[in-house]
């Protein structure tokens, strides 16, 4: 297997690019079809040791299948993401199959870049575990153009030992996590809860959870609610945990769950914050001797149970000029198929999309029971420059923390939210 990884400028870029397919244009997807020489796959981020590692099982898995095709991996670090499809797009040049960040496979779609799998999927009886939430988000004018791979979802992460020292339970609502953190702040003299305002997938949960909507489809067009009773209250809650029930601190505002919150929770000076399954890795990393007095328990919604969950996370797609759909779509299977998902999530820490897959780590296997109540926000192709490029969301949180009215900040969100997701 041969690996590249894309040049650091928009220049070298260019020249790294190479044109998009198999060498051998006879493989149309048919049965029998002659194997492409070789088979250009992009994977997001820098590439690990370990990862090349497993890619390299995979491309032995494939070989059964295809033994003359090469595999070529070029690793796309995410900050060069868009200017390399940019460049794929404009120049006719990208890869067989690549992996997508899942909120922007409908930009995607909308844009022409990736070549439609339906019958495919279709043929591929697998493609039943899938989680079908994370499908849909893949899918349009019902047909299917990418499919999901993994996921992260976000629960809190707590201190086991505390609970059950000062005899906190499980919260399974709102006002239950404000007095489960304050009991923490107060006897352990630390702050009972880590709130980042740069936050939004813990945030729908929070609005989710309250029976709130981001937006809602109206004929063809999305329609913000975000100014809407539901919506509001449940930001004002999420906020007021900094500034009303101050059972979390104010130096996490403006900072994400990476930027303070994790570390401090793996050393032990933070009672619970919001994370994922892959934070495990990066903890133990901090602080492996407190491994064990960490626990995870669903985000509750408003009057009680589990709230819904926002998978982000990453799908796979054949790009739309590639000369070898059907080695590419057999990739994707093998790439996906129970046992690579398996190896894939005990690494990553992500959970796999499919539902006959969980983790090895008992810690870990509540992120799967989490999974089943995912969620999407509005599937359009401007949610990624309203979660990303904007930030309206946390934008929004952050004011709110800082004191200003929520009614407000929640009404300029929902005039973003109008015109962002109607690109």
């Amino acid at each position: 297997m041969k690996y590249i990884k894309v040049a650091a400028t928009v220049a070298a870029i260019a020249l790294a690019a190479t044109a998009c397919g198999g060498d051998d244009k006879d493989d149309k997807g048919s049965a029998g079809a002659k194997d492409p020489a070789q088979l250009k796959v992009w994977m997001m981020g820098e590439g690990t040791p370990e990862q090349t590692k497993f890619l390299d099982t995979v491309e032995a898995d494939f070989k059964t299948k295809h033994p003359n095709t090469d595999v070529q991996i070029k690793y796309v670090p995410w900050p060069q993401v868009a200017t390399t499809f940019q460049k794929a797009a404009a120049g006719g040049e990208g890869p067989d199959v690549t992996e997508l960040g899942n909120t922007d496979v409908q930009s995607h779609i909308e844009q022409g870049n990736l070549a439609e799998i339906s019958d495919e999927f279709g043929g591929w009886a697998d493609g039943k575990t899938l989680n079908k939430t994370a499908l849909e988000n893949d899918q349009a004018n019902s047909k299917t153009y990418a499919v999901p791979w993994y996921g992260g979802v976000r629960a809190v992460w707590y201190r086991t030992d505390w609970f059950q020292e000062l005899n906190i339970q499980q919260p399974k609502t709102w006002a239950e996590l404000s007095a489960a953190a304050k009991k923490i702040q107060d006897s352990k003299k630390v702050p009972g809860i880590g709130v980042p305002s740069d936050q939004t997938n813990a945030l729908l949960s929070f609005i989710w959870g309250n029976n709130g909507e981001v937006a809602t489809k109206d004929n063809d067009a999305w329609k913000g609610q975000l100014d809407q009773p539901a919506a509001v209250e449940a930001v004002t809650f999420y906020a007021g945990l900094v500034n009303k029930d101050k059972v979390a601190p104010e130096k996490y505002i403006g900072k994400n769950e990476l930027e303070g919150p994790q570390r401090d929770f793996a050393l032990g000076k933070l009672g619970m914050y919001f994370d994922g399954s892959w934070s495990l890795k990066e903890m133990k990393k901090i602080s492996a001797k407190n491994e064990a007095k960490w626990g995870v328990f669903p985000i509750p919604s408003k009057a009680g149970g589990n709230a819904p969950v926002m998978a982000g996370g990453s799908d796979l797609a054949v790009w739309k000029d590639s000369k070898a759909k059907g080695a590419a779509f057999d990739y994707i299977t093998v790439l996906n198929n129970a046992k690579n998902a398996k190896a894939w999530a005990d690494y990553s820490g992500f959970s796999s999309m499919r539902s006959d897959v969980s983790f090895s780590d008992p810690k870990l296997q509540i992120f799967t029971q989490i999974a089943t109540n995912t969620k999407f926000p509005p599937i359009s192709a401007g949610w990624g420059e309203f979660e990303q490029a904007k930030k309206v969301l946390p934008n929004a949180v952050k004011a709110i923390m800082q004191g200003k009215p929520a009614d407000a900040e929640m009404k300029k969100a929902n005039e973003q939210a109008n015109t962002l997701l109607n690109p």
